[in-house]
């Protein structure tokens, strides 16, 4: 959290990033925070209001959009293999409720916005921390 949401976002090393990103999202929080994070893969299609209740159950809450960057900046490679959502801070922008979701494929690592409202295909992973 000593870093800028711009600062966090440079730190990934992004090929391209939803512009929207910088205007509707900043820091939440101070200093520095060690955090285990994990990512769960509830391998069906599932809305986000239904995801955060199994993770709950699970015994996880959803990452942050914070903790999102820092992961995409330490695991640089794993969006590569499946978009990576974390459910745990939600702006509305342009009239709809957003999340951050790191996407990679044949153009490269971006980090962009989902809807929340939208639904999660089976191949999706949640950041998460344990409770």
């Amino acid at each position: 959290y000593a870093q800028s949401f711009k600062q966090m976002i440079v730190a990934g090393h992004y090929d391209w990033v939803n512009s929207d990103i910088e205007k509707n999202f900043s820091v939440q929080g101070t200093g520095t925070v060690n955090l285990d994070t994990e990512l769960v893969h509830l391998n069906r299609n599932i809305g986000s209001d239904e995801a955060l209740k199994e993770l709950d159950h699970l015994g996880y809450r959803a990452a942050t959009a914070e903790e999102l960057l820092a992961f995409g900046a330490a695991y640089t490679e794993k969006q590569l293999e499946f978009p990576i959502v974390a459910l745990g801070t939600v702006r509305r922008v342009n009239g709809f409720r957003r999340v951050l979701c790191l996407w990679g494929g044949r153009l490269g690592r971006s980090l962009n916005l989902h809807w929340f409202d939208g639904g999660w295909g089976g191949g999706y992973r949640f950041l998460v921390v344990r409770k």
